[in-house]
């Protein structure tokens, strides 16, 4: 069985070009819906375990509203994933400035138009992907960011590489190219909840049970930005090394996640940038009987339980509210260009960027 991809127009940006809207199923139970705009995932469609399909990602019925929100809803992130500190940093000796689009004096996820706010060109693929070799189609996704965009140096082209296996392995891979030398850390903003998403407003992830296979992060201050401490998780509500109720530390915050307005917003540290894929993080639902793994070569997660997310009309009309949902964010380190002691290093002019995130749908017997 090999995965089957559908596409159809998705309306024309404000600066007037043309968005598709790419559809992958799996032929097995998962049905993806990828953006043009953002290079997006749109939709994730999984059955539970009574075998019934419902919607369990965040996303709009239209390009207006992807172009309108600010939660970079399930967008591509870049060039540089969450907040750099005063939006600058040194490189070559040189101080470089970047958009101040973080309460107007750090830089976030890449500045006023990141990869989140362009439309990018697309190609279905096909590649050997996927558990015992099954074949999976995709969409490859390319943006050419201008030299200067957000105040990042070099011409930087990019492609997203979107697969979905028979298998249901949602499997992402990043590359880059600069023409000057700079930083790039790119990863998706997606949001989920595995129990799918309630009429009546009442979403939320408390009794999802996570796993983040870390024993460490790297707190934030009070704009969240990383400060570089780095942090034992232990006897505290980021120590998720075991299955844990991710509502246990909601419903109790510490400190930490008392200045992030009481919820997850942390980098975990998964271990080295060398390339190679790490088990990163688990989560699944009872109710639904769905969970969902979490892959990748990056050296580090972001967990995000939506606390700040303000109220929200997704697609068919359906409201979330603070705490609907998770997101799961392999990155670099945050605020990595600014802090000596992190292994964040400058990607060269001509280097090859890449980086590869998995998330594989999963429904529990």
């Amino acid at each position: 069985m090999t995965t089957s991809i559908d596409v159809k127009p998705f309306g024309t940006s404000q600066d007037g070009k043309k968005v598709e809207f790419f559809s992958l199923d799996s032929g097995n139970g998962c049905v993806v819906g990828l953006c043009s705009y953002g290079a997006t995932i749109s939709s994730v469609r999984y059955a539970d375990k009574f075998g019934k399909i419902d919607e369990i990602n965040f996303g709009f019925d239209d390009l207006a509203s992807y172009e309108a929100h600010t939660s970079s809803m399930g967008v591509t992130v870049g060039r540089y994933a969450n907040r750099i500190k005063n939006a600058q940093f040194m490189l070559n000796g040189e101080v470089i400035k970047l958009d101040k689009n973080s309460k107007n004096v750090h830089s976030a996820h890449g500045g006023f138009k990141g990869f989140g706010n362009q439309v990018f060109t697309a190609e279905i693929v096909e590649t050997a992907q996927g558990k015992g070799g099954k074949r999976g189609k995709g969409v490859k996704f390319t943006y050419i960011s201008a030299d200067g965009e957000g105040g990042y140096p070099g011409e930087l082209t990019i492609s997203v590489t979107y697969y979905l296996s028979a298998d249901n392995i949602l499997r992402f891979e990043y590359d880059a190219v600069s023409s000057q030398d700079t930083f790039i850390n790119i990863t998706n903003h997606a949001y989920f909840n595995l129990d799918g998403i309630a009429a009546d407003g009442s979403t939320n992830v408390n009794d999802h049970e996570i796993q983040i296979n870390s024993g460490f992060i790297t707190p934030l201050d009070a704009d969240s930005v990383c400060t570089g401490e780095v942090r034992p998780v232990d006897n505290s509500p980021f120590d998720l090394r075991q299955l844990s109720r991710i509502g246990n530390g909601i419903e109790n915050p510490d400190e930490l996640m008392k200045a992030v307005n009481g919820g997850y917003d942390i980098s975990y540290i998964l271990g080295a940038d060398d390339g190679q894929m790490k088990d990163a993080a688990y989560v699944q639902s009872a109710k639904s009987g769905r969970a969902m793994k979490v892959a990748t070569t990056q050296p580090c997660l972001q967990l995000y339980s939506n606390a700040n997310l303000r109220e929200t009309l997704l697609r068919g009309g359906k409201s979330v509210f603070k705490d609907a949902g998770f997101c799961l964010e392999a990155q670099d380190y945050p605020n990595g260009p600014n802090i000596a002691h992190f292994p964040t290093r400058p990607v060269r002019a001509g280097e090859k960027y890449h980086q590869v995130i998995e998330y594989q749908f999963i429904t529990l017997s």
